[in-house]
C-alpha cells in the first residue's frame, strides 16, 4: 500500500499506469489507495487561504445570542483586505453548502460584492435571486444589479430586479413603485418567499449611509440627530440596536422591516475597525441569524 501510495501521491502516476507496472487490475489499485487512507499510510490534509478561530466564534454566538458566528483569522490586514476576505469566506461556505429549490435575496456593499466575486459556478436548480433594495447609480461590483445579474450567471439562478433607485424623492414615489404596479407586487412576494438574506452592516461613521450619491449631507445631519450610527438593508439603528423611525427611510425602496424580521436566515457579513460600533448595534437588535467577521473586530465586540 505504501508503494502504491508513493508513486500515486508523490510521483503523479496515474491509477492505470500503476497497474500496468505491477500486473493489478485498475479496480486492485482504486481499493489500495482507499485501505492507505484507512490504516493512516496517507493522511490528507488541505491547506484553506484562511483560518476559522472556533473559540471567538462559540463566544460571539453565546454573547449575541445568534446562531452561528465564523470567525476569519486576519491578523495585519488592512479594513479593505479583511472586507475581501470576509467576502471570499462566505462565497466558500456558498459553495460547499449549495442547494436547489430556494429563495435567495441579496443586499448591496463592497463585501458582498467580493462574494459574489469568487463565488464558483454551479448548476443549481429553480434557485430565484432576488434584489432586496433598489438601486445605486453606478453598476459597478458592489451595486444591487451587478452583484444579483453575477450571482444568477455564476448560480444558473433566474433573477428579479429593483429598477427604481433605492433612494426616491417622496413616500408617495417609493410606495407607488412598491405597492401601485404588477412589479412591485412580484418584488414583495418573493421578498414574503426568501429562505435567506445576505447583507452587509452600513455604518454613518463614513459620513454617510448606503451611498454618498444619494444621501446627502443633510439627511446625514438629522440622521445624527435622531441617534442613528448605521443600517441594515437601508433600515437605521441606533447603538442601541434599536430600529429607528426617519424620514429618510421613507423614501427608500426596500425590503420592509416587518418582512426582513421573519426570513428564515439573515445572514450578515461584515468587518474592519470602522464599522465595530454599528456591527455591535446590528447584532443587538436580534436581526443577524448568521454572523462572518474578522477576528480584530470580533475581539472588539466581546470585549463591549
Amino acid at each position: 500500500m505504501s508503494l502504491v501510495s508513493f508513486l500515486y501521491y508523490q510521483k503523479g502516476m496515474s491509477q492505470h499506469e500503476i497497474a500496468d507496472k505491477f500486473g493489478l487490475s485498475n479496480m486492485t489499485v482504486s481499493r489500495l489507495l482507499q485501505r492507505a487512507k484507512e490504516h493512516e499510510i496517507v493522511k490528507i490534509h488541505v491547506s484553506f487561504p484562511f483560518e476559522i478561530d472556533d473559540s471567538i466564534s462559540n463566544s460571539l454566538e453565546t454573547q449575541y445570542g445568534i446562531k452561528k458566528a465564523i470567525v476569519i483569522k486576519s491578523e495585519g490586514l488592512s479594513d479593505e483586505e479583511k472586507s475581501e476576505l470576509i467576502g471570499r469566506i462566505w462565497a466558500f461556505n456558498m459553495n460547499l453548502s449549495y442547494r436547489n429549490d430556494y429563495v435567495l435575496g441579496l443586499g448591496l456593499g463592497i463585501t458582498i460584492g467580493h462574494m459574489v466575486k469568487y463565488l464558483l459556478p454551479m448548476k443549481t436548480k429553480n434557485v430565484h435571486v432576488v434584489q432586496l433594495m433598489g438601486g445605486l447609480t453606478d453598476v459597478t461590483y458592489k451595486s444591487p444589479f451587478t452583484i444579483v445579474q453575477e450571482t444568477c450567471r455564476k448560480l444558473h439562478a433566474q433573477g428579479t430586479y429593483v429598477t427604481s433607485s433605492v433612494v426616491v424623492e417622496n413616500k408617495k414615489v417609493r410606495d407607488s413603485v412598491l405597492y401601485d404596479t404588477p412589479t412591485g407586487k412580484q418584488i414583495r412576494d418573493l421578498w414574503n418567499k426568501c429562505d435567506e438574506a445576505i447583507f452587509g452592516i452600513g455604518t454613518i461613521d463614513k459620513g454617510y449611509i448606503l451611498s454618498p450619491e444619494l444621501v446627502h449631507g443633510h439627511d446625514i445631519e438629522e440622521l445624527r440627530r435622531d441617534g442613528v450610527i448605521g443600517d441594515i438593508m437601508g433600515h437605521c439603528i441606533n447603538a442601541k440596536g434599536e430600529f429607528v423611525s426617519t424620514h429618510l427611510e421613507e423614501r427608500l425602496v426596500h425590503v420592509p422591516l416587518e418582512i426582513f424580521k421573519k426570513l428564515p436566515e439573515r445572514i450578515a457579513i461584515a468587518g474592519g475597525k470602522k464599522k465595530a460600533d454599528t456591527i455591535r448595534a446590528a447584532l443587538l437588535s436580534g436581526i443577524i441569524t448568521t454572523f462572518v467577521t474578522d477576528k480584530e473586530t470580533a475581539k472588539n465586540l466581546l470585549n463591549q
